[in-house]
């Protein structure tokens, strides 16, 4: 499908132009916990329905203080319960009743996250360039029920320098998927009519914490007092 090959020279003009720009070749890492969530066949409007838990890890890589690069990885699991309503309007399949899940699933991607304003994670003034909200964009790829499929994050978020190299984020993060089978249903429909006919979708609301690797520039100011 064309839709899937979209994202390879999106990622290849991205990753062109972080090089392109002065770097300051700052990389941080850290952990994230999220709570996870899943829309599709059996919950199509309630972003948080039946949450589940999703552990993971960060590795930023700034490329100037308003945009950076990131890489994430983890793991996670996704439940689901069809509502009453759902039940009774798939009582006419052949296949059994629609059933609560939880399935297990990992993931991992690669984004560019854009600052709304400058950002240094490093710095001995709390009011200097200490917070700034972001929209991150990318692609990646998970793998669930024994199969690996693409998927695409789209995610909001701030963050703040707590103390020194050490920055403390909050982020909702919604992943448009490649997969109608999440929930273990594919294309449901009834005798008369089809309920859904689009791939699942996976949401994070969660925090995470980074430690920045490197100290490049944080000390100039303060040699020259």
């Amino acid at each position: 499908m064309k839709i899937q090959r979209l994202p390879i020279p999106f990622l290849l003009a991205t990753l062109a132009a972080s090089l392109s720009v002065k770097a300051q070749k700052e990389v941080s890492i850290g952990g994230l916990v999220s709570a996870s969530s899943y829309t599709g066949d059996f919950n199509p409007g309630n972003v948080m329905s039946s949450p589940g838990v999703y552990v993971g890890g960060v590795i930023r890589y700034a490329a100037t203080e308003y945009y950076s690069l990131r890489v994430g990885f983890g793991g996670g699991n996704l439940r689901g319960n069809p509502s009453a309503y759902e039940r009774r309007l798939m009582s006419n399949l052949p296949l059994q009743k629609p059933a609560s899940f939880n399935q297990r699933f990992f993931d991992a991607d690669i984004r560019v996250e854009i600052g709304f304003a400058p950002y240094e994670p490093f710095g001995y003034d709390p009011k200097k360039f200490s917070f700034s909200p972001y929209f991150a964009l990318g692609v990646g790829g998970a793998y669930s029920r024994g199969a690996p499929f693409l998927q695409l994050p789209i995610a909001v978020g701030a963050k703040y320098r707590i103390v020194y190299r050490f920055t403390l984020g909050a982020e909702w993060t919604f992943r448009k998927t490649f997969n109608d089978s999440l929930d273990g249903w594919e294309n449901v429909q009834t005798s008369s009519a089809r309920t859904s006919n689009n791939n699942d979708w996976i949401s994070y609301i969660g925090v995470y914490l980074t430690y920045q690797l490197s100290d490049k520039g944080c000390c100039h100011e303060l040699k020259k007092d």
